[in-house]
């Protein structure tokens, strides 16, 4: 049954990295067939089974799969003003644009998907409540997300979260229709709303009011980036995200009251036995604890191995750790088949696994307190070896710290202010939720030191197949002391922790322009210098950015170049400073933010044409603002324009200048032709003269734009343009980042969605071109 589980697991997570979705019949087929096979010949089920789970597991997630697709929103009504009726789902969450909502459609034209998400940049957060009916005008779009070294996919997360559209609100035409509607959803997300209210009316805004909310109904979007920073350099992340700890804690919690209660009546006794009743009611428990908090895969994963557990013992039968660990998998598996794309699904399943492994290979004789200190040190040993290879794959970084931070926070949050929270909101004084405030105060002050002190191990992503021997290894590394063989554990672990990285030469260089939707956001990269021209916009620069450089290996900066004071080019700013040290800034002072701080950067220097200088044996000059641009002059007209030059071929960052700019680079005489050019403005109506484009005369042509973007970038005559002086015009918002390598006889550019592909990616049209090349001399 455990290679069948684990088959079926594998299969689903193969369907997930498909490019296009497979026809379904001949898996049918097969299993059919296989199915025939096992009932005639049974001597061969020890290798039938599992490869009969692995089909089904395939055959059940592609069925899944093409069903979420077909909900998603009809092309043809994108961006169209639609009249919808529906009810709010859950908890609003806020954004720097306004709240976003989750909406279960009710009435609406053919097309439009039973579940969207919309965000309302009129009215606050507090005027959205679960359960609320409205009737509504809105403008939708299809789900996308941006296409990144290093960052997640946020039209996968919406496919597996069954939300077909995304959009906005109209400011008009909206009416309430019902202030509540009763159902079991809709009264389990208003129980959420009233929980986390009771906490923000006892703490007020005090700094971790949000901290207690995240620990009582799971609702995370209130922390700031400051307090998320401070989680992630001390690898606490896990104690305020509701998990298996606080699941756990609650079921025993209950269960042991339950059964005490259930014993002072010897009628009840003679019912029933008082263990039976102690195990039922922390199934019930932990089940209710884990809707409350949203049903995330860690909390799932508890629910389920609490619930296998409780109903064996109930049974009267004996299952082994790992069988309940597999069983617990498949059941997640099988109510989500795309929880296997998320990080929380791996690092949940696997460092417990890697826990329950040590601790069957760990023989502690006696009971003693040395005993169970003992215990505790193999466990955290486990969790933070285990956690180690999921952490360099998906985020590039471990921090050293982890193990003493985790000592002090886990006795102090996880067994004193978690329950401490959950048993104060019952309490109407408010005195257990303000004890239960100070706890964590105090622990995140006592741990604040081990943050600054910046020990965080960090890489360059390393290739999936290393993922494998690290795996071993840990298996290895976790066994007694006494077994042979270790040492080749540590072997196996440098392919992860140390992985080769492609190194430029002199006069080569390579160009990523990041897909940051509405923004700008370009690292050039030499042999021994990194170049990062403009950050993006608070939100999406800050979510691509610095998970990207650190994707890519980049610790240090040895200049940001912030064009303008535009928030789609300098908004990220804040965010990319506190990633990554900078040596040098160019360009417009970095603004700090009230969720990013700024608090240590370099001096500022003004960008001006004719600065010029060169890093192995690559040019870079500025070719605008000239001295007789106007201070007072808008910010775009000030951007600075960017040349880069190498033996191979050229490229040129013109920021968001337009058509003025552009004539005087013009009347000026600066050296505008270029191999590859990212277009001015995002392809606005106001930029890209044909004047301009013909001087350029860009093999290559980028449009950095976000997906449906209601300025409508890049335009439709502008794009003509381009391509009517024989250039290849590639777009962020369908292309995702673009990588341009340039090295001495030539330069070459890719996609990043088309080679890091996805089924649902088939929707965007976006497998048209994979690569283009010039040579010095080609036409």
């Amino acid at each position: 049954m455990q290679a069948a589980i684990i088959a079926f697991v594998l299969a689903v997570g193969c369907l997930q990295m498909q490019a296009s979705l497979p026809v379904l019949w001949p898996c049918l087929l097969a299993v059919a067939g296989l199915l025939a096979l096992v009932c005639w010949q049974a001597d061969w089920r020890w290798w039938i089974v599992p490869l009969l789970a692995g089909l089904l597991g395939f055959s059940y997630a592609g069925w899944r799969a093409e069903s979420r697709l077909q909900q998603w929103l009809a092309p043809e009504l994108e961006q169209q003003t639609l009249s919808i009726t529906g009810t709010v789902l859950g908890l609003p969450q806020p954004s720097r644009y306004g709240p976003r909502i989750r909406f279960a459609v009710e009435q609406a034209p053919a097309g439009v998907p039973d579940k969207i998400t919309l965000t309302d940049y009129a009215k606050p957060a507090a005027d959205w409540q679960p359960g609320q009916r409205w009737q509504l005008k809105v403008r939708l779009k299809r789900p996308h997300g941006s296409a990144n070294p290093g960052s997640g996919d946020y039209a996968g997360w919406l496919l597996g979260e069954g939300i077909g559209a995304t959009g906005s609100v109209a400011k008009q035409d909206r009416q309430l229709l019902d202030a509540f509607v009763a159902t079991p959803i809709n009264l389990l997300h208003a129980s959420r709303a009233a929980l986390a209210q009771r906490v923000h009316s006892q703490l007020g805004a005090r700094p971790y009011t949000e901290i207690i909310v995240a620990l009582v109904v799971g609702e995370q979007a209130g922390i700031g980036q400051a307090q998320w920073q401070l989680f992630r350099d001390t690898g606490i992340t896990h104690l305020v995200s509701i998990s298996g700890l606080h699941v756990t804690l609650v079921a025993a919690l209950v269960g042991s009251l339950a059964g005490w209660l259930w014993g002072r009546s010897t009628h009840c006794l003679l019912r029933l036995p008082r263990r039976k009743v102690a195990i039922l009611a922390g199934i019930a428990a932990a089940l209710a604890y884990s809707l409350l908090a949203g049903f995330s895969v860690p909390t799932q994963r508890t629910c389920f191995m609490v619930a296998i557990a409780g109903l064996a013992m109930l049974s009267g039968r004996s299952l082994a750790a790992s069988t309940i660990w597999l069983l617990a998998l498949a059941c997640t598996v099988l109510l989500d088949p795309w929880a296997v794309r998320s990080a929380g699904f791996w690092l949940s399943y696997l460092t417990v696994g890697a826990m329950l492994w040590a601790a069957s290979a760990a023989r502690f004789q006696t009971e003693n307190w040395r005993a169970k200190l003992g215990e505790w040190g193999v466990a955290q040993w486990a969790a933070s070896l285990g956690s180690l290879p999921l952490l360099a794959v998906l985020f590039q970084q471990f921090p050293l710290v982890s193990p003493l931070a985790n000592a002090v926070a886990i006795p102090v949050i996880g067994s004193l202010a978690t329950p401490l929270a959950l048993a104060g909101v019952l309490d109407p004084t408010g005195c257990l939720l303000t004890l239960s405030h100070a706890l964590i105060a105090a622990t995140l002050a006592l741990i604040g030191p081990l943050a600054q002190a910046g020990w965080v191990w960090t890489q360059a992503a390393p290739p999936l197949w290393a993922l494998l021997p690290a795996l071993l290894a840990t298996a290895l590394l976790l066994l007694p002391r006494a077994v042979p063989g270790k040492l080749l554990g540590v072997c196996l672990l440098l392919p992860l922790l140390w992985p080769a990285t492609s190194s430029r030469t002199q006069g080569s260089y390579r160009a990523t322009v990041f897909d940051v939707g509405q923004g700008l956001s370009v690292l050039v990269e030499t042999a021994h210098h990194r170049l990062l021209f403009d950050t993006g916009a608070p939100g999406a620069g800050a979510r691509v950015v610095p998970p990207a450089l650190r994707s890519l290996g980049v610790r240090q900066l040895d200049m940001l170049v912030l064009s303008h004071d535009d928030d789609d080019h300098a908004g990220a700013a804040a965010d990319v400073l506190a990633a990554v040290q900078v040596d040098r800034i160019i360009g417009v002072s970095p603004r700090a933010r009230p969720d990013q701080p700024i608090t240590q950067a370099p001096p500022v220097t003004a960008c001006q044409a004719g600065q010029r200088w060169e890093w192995d044996g690559i040019r870079f000059s500025f070719l605008h603002p000239g001295a007789r641009v106007d201070a007072k002059a808008k910010d775009n007209a000030r951007s600075c324009v960017l040349r880069v030059d190498g033996p191979g071929g050229s490229l040129l960052l013109p920021a968001d200048i337009g058509r003025h700019e552009e004539a005087s680079l013009l009347a000026e005489g600066s050296p505008l032709k270029a191999d590859v050019l990212v277009i001015p403005h995002h392809g606005s109506a106001s930029s890209s003269s044909p004047e301009f484009v013909a001087a350029v005369a860009p093999t290559l042509a980028i449009a950095t734009a976000g997906y449906r973007n209601h300025f409508r970038h890049p335009r439709a005559e502008v794009i003509a343009r381009y391509e009517a002086a024989n250039a290849t015009v590639w777009r962020s918002d369908r292309d995702g980042a673009v990588i341009v390598d340039v090295g001495l006889d030539g330069w070459q550019a890719r996609r990043w969605r088309a080679e890091e592909p996805h089924y649902w990616d088939v929707l965007l049209g976006a497998n048209r071109i994979v690569a283009t090349t010039r040579l010095p001399g080609e036409k």
